[in-house]
C-alpha cells in the first residue's frame, strides 16, 4: 500500500511540476507576448524614427547635391553669361574693325580715285604741222600748220583749219578754270576737271592780239557750236570770267581755285604732230606726238562724257 502512496506521490508531484513548468511557461509567453504587445509602438516608434532618420540623411544628401548641382549650374550661367558678353564685346569690336576697315577701303579708294584722277590727262586738240620754212620775201621763218580740236573720245570735231604763222615757235593761248581739289578727288560731275577754252593761236614774231581766234570772242566755244551741251556753271563761267577772275570770293563761291589765260607754245618740226591735253587738276599742256593711223583710238583715257561738260573744245 504505501509502495503505492509513493508512487502516486510522485506522478503527484511530476504532475505538479509539469503543471507549474505549463503555468510558468504560460506565463512567460504571454509575459513575452504582452511584453511584445506593449513595446511594439515603441519598436515602430523607433523604428519610424530611424527610417525618418534615415530619410532625412538621403533627403539632407540630395538637398546638398542639389546644392552642389546648382552652385555648378550658376557657375556654369555665369561661364555662359561671361562667354555672351565676351562674344558681344567681340561682335562690337568686330563691327567697329569692319566699319574702320570699310572707311579705310574707302579712304584708299578715294585716294586712288583722286591720284588717277589728278594724273589723268584729257586731248583737247591736235596740231599738225604741214610745212615749216623762210619767206622768200621777208626772210622770216614761218610754220603752216593745222589744227582741229578733239572731242572726248580723242576724235577731230569739225574739219581741220589751217594757219600759216610768222616763226617756228607756236603759241596756244588758252582760258583756264581749275576747281577745288575735292571736287576733283569726289569726281564731281560739273567740278571734276578743269575746263578750258582756246583763244588764239600765233607765232614767235607776231603779237597776241595779231594772231588767229580759235574759239571768237562772244561766239559760243567750238564744241558747244558742234552738239556739245554747256551746263549753267559753264555759261556763267564764260559769260563772266574775267570778272569772276578779279572776284576771289565769287570764284570760291562757285568752287574754282584758280582761273586764268594760259598759254603753251613749242617749236615746232616739219611733219610732226603734236597734241595739247589738259590734267583734272591742272592747265593745258603740249607735247609731240606720231601721226596716229587713221581711225586708230586715242591712246589716252577716254572720259566719261559726263565729266566732258566742262571741256570747251
Amino acid at each position: 500500500m504505501s509502495g503505492t502512496f509513493e508512487k502516486l506521490q510522485t506522478i503527484n508531484s511530476i504532475i505538479r511540476t509539469f503543471l507549474g513548468l505549463v503555468v510558468v511557461g504560460a506565463l512567460g509567453a504571454g509575459g513575452w507576448y504582452g511584453y511584445q504587445t506593449y513595446t511594439a509602438a515603441d519598436r515602430e516608434l523607433t523604428d519610424a524614427r530611424k527610417t525618418l532618420e534615415a530619410t532625412e540623411r538621403a533627403l539632407n544628401a540630395s538637398r546638398q547635391e542639389l546644392e552642389q548641382q546648382k552652385k555648378l549650374l550658376e557657375q556654369k550661367d555665369a561661364e555662359i553669361a561671361s562667354k555672351q558678353a565676351t562674344i558681344a564685346q567681340q561682335q562690337t569690336e568686330i563691327a567697329s574693325l569692319n566699319e574702320e576697315l570699310e572707311r579705310k577701303e574707302k579712304e584708299i579708294q578715294r585716294l586712288a580715285t583722286a591720284l588717277r584722277l589728278h594724273k589723268m590727262k584729257r586731248r583737247l586738240a591736235r596740231i599738225t604741222v604741214k610745212d615749216v620754212g623762210k619767206n622768200p620775201d621777208t626772210g622770216k621763218t614761218f610754220s603752216h600748220i593745222e589744227f582741229v580740236e578733239l572731242n572726248e573720245l580723242g576724235d577731230p570735231i569739225g574739219k581741220p583749219r589751217e594757219f600759216q604763222l610768222e616763226g617756228d615757235l607756236v603759241y596756244v593761248d588758252c582760258l583756264v578754270v581749275k576747281f577745288e581739289d575735292k571736287y576733283v578727288e569726289a569726281a564731281d560731275l560739273e567740278r571734276g576737271t578743269s575746263i578750258c577754252m582756246f583763244n588764239r593761236i600765233f607765232g614767235e614774231f607776231q603779237q597776241p592780239k595779231d594772231g588767229f581766234y580759235l574759239d571768237e570772242p562772244g561766239k559760243l566755244p567750238g564744241a558747244y557750236a558742234r552738239g556739245g551741251k554747256m551746263s549753267d556753271l559753264e555759261k556763267k563761267i564764260w559769260d563772266d570770267f574775267w570778272n569772276i577772275a578779279n572776284d576771289p570770293q565769287k570764284a570760291a563761291e562757285l568752287g574754282i581755285r584758280t582761273l586764268h589765260g594760259d598759254a603753251v607754245s613749242i617749236k615746232v618740226r616739219k611733219g610732226k604732230s603734236y597734241q595739247i591735253t589738259v590734267r583734272a587738276s591742272g592747265g593745258p599742256e603740249i607735247e609731240v606726238i606720231e601721226n596716229p593711223p587713221a581711225g586708230e583710238p586715242s591712246a589716252f583715257y577716254s572720259w566719261d562724257p559726263a565729266h566732258t561738260q566742262g571741256m570747251a573744245l
